[in-house]
């Protein structure tokens, strides 16, 4: 049985009701992994939860690190999990659930709780998100063959993403200026408004979004999936750059409101900042998909890190106290916020073409679980360097701070993403894979789709190298008798 909805991808835009449906979820996903970044670690390791610093560091870190081997298990899912409902909406249905659950447990554990309940619910958390995020993901690549429009799709998603993280950041900055307001409070707020938002938002996405139809095999063997990682440029680069990035933005997240509230001495004003930071982000992001469209996307990759390194400096000279300095310099270090993320998902779409074009597989969620993988991997670690480091610089912020460690963490914060914007920039130079190439590939992913023959479809079902699948994960089966010589059948 055929899903009903099912097209074959193709190069033409994307209609504007098909996109929006398909970027709504990233709202309630944003609103999710904001506060794991920024509120979470702070609310657990505060006088309200009772744990310590460097024991909170370390539990979300290696949670999280334990989160990253789900990544390939649920890439390799999405992709072989052929239904007639389609292959990327059934882990979406059930992982929207199981995340919600998750969500709560988590956000509103209830009072003090101690290290087992943490562990457990964020397991459950990251599992459920991994089940939302990596077919979605997967998803959107598919939506389009076009170089340029998938940096559309992408680029709308990550719009979408940063308004989703103005709306979960607006409840803690009306509830930090109320009377009694507690950080339980903020949290619990925030998980309201995931979970809420969540639940309609997937189930609009799996009734209406289209999904591609599949012509060829959906695996492919461990050995030519391991030569493709290890030669391929395209995406070494991608994975090197994403888990740069994602080390550099969660340390940032979650140190912000200590430059906040102690380094700028603007303690009720930080949620505001913080807001102010997430709208800038979100305008820019129209200009940053022209800017792509007009130079490539790996340019405009260069082209973010290079404004990065001419505004981070402004930093330095921010005066203590005062506010309106302070939004304005804040602002602009954050109009380049959401351009690495979007345009490195883009650019994993292009990398899906050749390895469909090398291995005759398509797997795409088994990419993106990759690009998931390094993003997991650097948020999860980076909350546990930001917050070693602050130990070992004497930065508490339990304890009221000395002048020398209150400047060491604001060198720190400040510096830190300059670093590692300079390492993106070196991975980065030399990447491969621009327009003209990504078309090529793609012509020759057409020809593959065209023949409706793989290396799969030449054996009896079943019987497979290392019996990984059944032939008839591929259409082809279907047609093969038909359509190959008599030859080659025998």
């Amino acid at each position: 049985m055929e899903n009903p909805q099912s097209t074959r991808p193709v190069a033409r835009r994307l209609n504007a009701f098909h996109l929006i449906a398909y970027v709504l979820p990233a709202a309630p996903l944003a609103a999710l992994g904001l506060p794991i970044v920024v509120y979470l670690p702070q609310f657990y390791a505060s006088r309200e939860m009772g744990l310590s610093l460097l024991t909170t560091g370390a539990i979300f870190s290696l949670m999280r690190i334990f989160d990253v081997a789900i990544d390939p298990m649920m890439g390799y899912f999405s992709d072989r999990w052929t239904t007639p409902f389609g292959r990327r909406r059934p882990l979406m249905l059930i992982g929207a659930p199981v995340l919600a659950l998750g969500i709560w447990m988590t956000f509103a554990p209830g009072g003090p709780v101690g290290v087992l309940h943490l562990c457990i619910w964020l397991a459950v958390m990251y599992l459920g998100w991994t089940m939302t995020i990596i077919p979605h993901l997967s998803w959107g690549s598919e939506l389009s063959t076009d170089y340029h429009e998938r940096s559309r799709v992408y680029g709308w998603s990550m719009a979408t993403t940063i308004a989703g993280m103005i709306c979960v950041l607006v409840l803690p900055a009306i509830i930090e200026h109320r009377a009694h307001a507690t950080q339980a409070m903020e949290v619990m707020s925030m998980a309201i408004f995931a979970i809420a938002l969540l639940i309609p938002t997937v189930a609009l996405c799996v009734a209406v979004v289209p999904e591609p139809e599949i012509m060829l095999k959906t695996h492919a063997g461990l050995l030519p999936t391991l030569k493709f990682l290890l030669k391929d440029r395209a995406i070494r680069r991608v994975m090197a750059v994403d888990l740069i990035d994602s080390t550099s933005a969660g340390a940032r997240g979650a140190m912000f409101f200590f430059f906040a509230r102690i380094a700028l001495g603007l303690s009720n004003w930080a949620g505001l900042l913080l807001l102010l930071y997430f709208v800038a982000g979100c305008i820019a992001i129209p200009f940053w998909i022209a800017l792509s469209r007009r130079i490539g996307k790996h340019r405009a990759l260069l082209v973010c890190y290079a404004y990065g390194f001419c505004t981070a400096p402004m930093l330095l000279f921010l005066p203590g106290g005062s506010l309106v300095p302070a939004a304005i310099v804040i602002a602009l270090t954050g109009v380049n916020y959401g351009a690495p993320s979007f345009l490195l998902r883009s650019m994993m779409a292009d990398i899906a073409d050749a390895d469909t074009a090398e291995n005759g597989a398509e797997r795409a969620g088994l990419m993106y679980s990759f690009l998931s993988l390094t993003n997991k991997f650097g948020i999860g670690w980076s909350v546990g360097i930001a917050f070693a480091a602050l130990a070992w610089i004497g930065f508490n912020p339990r304890i009221v701070n000395t002048a020398d460690a209150i400047e060491h963490m604001r060198l720190f914060y400040i510096g830190l993403p300059v670093l590692c914007g300079m390492l993106s920039v070196a991975a980065i130079l030399g990447y491969p894979l621009d327009e003209a190439r990504q078309k090529r590939l793609r012509a020759d992913v057409e020809r593959l789709r065209e023949s409706h023959i793989s290396a799969d479809d030449l054996l009896p079902p079943v019987i497979l190298p290392g019996g990984a699948a059944l032939a008839s994960d591929s259409r082809a089966v279907s047609h093969l008798d038909a359509e190959m010589p008599l030859t080659r059948r025998t």
